[in-house]
Formats: structure tokens, sequence, C-alpha cells
């Protein structure tokens, strides 16, 4: 898992994905590529975690994308961030919100006050 200071918590099995863009032959994994087809997808993924996962192994980002997408020219360096905006775009229309709020004792005794 990750965890991001911003977003919060994120995502299940996300050591499958990190080996998927490690490996130099992508293709052979179909159930890491359906994961990265569900993450890609769902709106409710942050592309935070397809970020980091490219960050870590960028050589692997143009195979892994050309195997999922089924596009053999795309390059994650010219279509990444299209692709995420265009999966993503929940994301893009808005500013990141933290996904956790520390409050102080003194919020914590008037939020218990009001029940």
């Amino acid at each position: 898992m990750i965890y991001d200071e911003v977003e919060g918590l994120i995502y299940r099995d996300l050591g499958r994905l990190d080996a998927l863009f490690a490996d130099a032959t992508p293709a052979r994994d179909r159930a890491a590529l359906a994961q990265l087809n569900e993450y890609l997808r769902d709106e409710s993924v942050s592309p935070l975690a397809i970020r980091r996962l490219v960050q870590r192994h960028p050589d692997g980002a143009d195979p892994v994308f050309r195997a999922l997408l089924r596009r053999p020219g795309i390059t994650w360096s010219r279509d990444g961030e299209k692709l995420l905006q265009r999966y993503k775009k929940p994301f893009f229309d808005r500013e990141p919100l933290p996904a956790v709020s520390v409050i102080g004792g003194r919020l914590a005794e008037l939020l218990r006050g009001v029940r």
C-alpha cells in the first residue's frame, strides 16, 4: 500500500502492479493487467497510484500501457497525462482534499458536545 499525506490511504495489491511495471514482458500477467485496467477506469482510484508506479519503473510504463490498451504507439511521456485526465476526470476537476483531517483537542471536545 501507499500512503500519501494529501490523498490518504491507497490501494490493494499494489505489489502485483509494481511487479508488472518492473517486468520487461508485461503482457504475460493478464491478472495484473486486469487490475491495472480497474485502477485506470475506476473514477474513485486516484491517479497518484499510477503515477507512483510509473515513477518507480519508468522503463516499464510504455510496454505496460501498450499491452493494456493494445495501442503499440503509446508512450507515457507523450500520452500519460492525457490518459489520466481522460480516465480520472474527477481528480482534475477539483482541488485535492485531504482524506484524513487531524483536529486539536479543543475542537474534538466541541464536536463531542454536538450530538
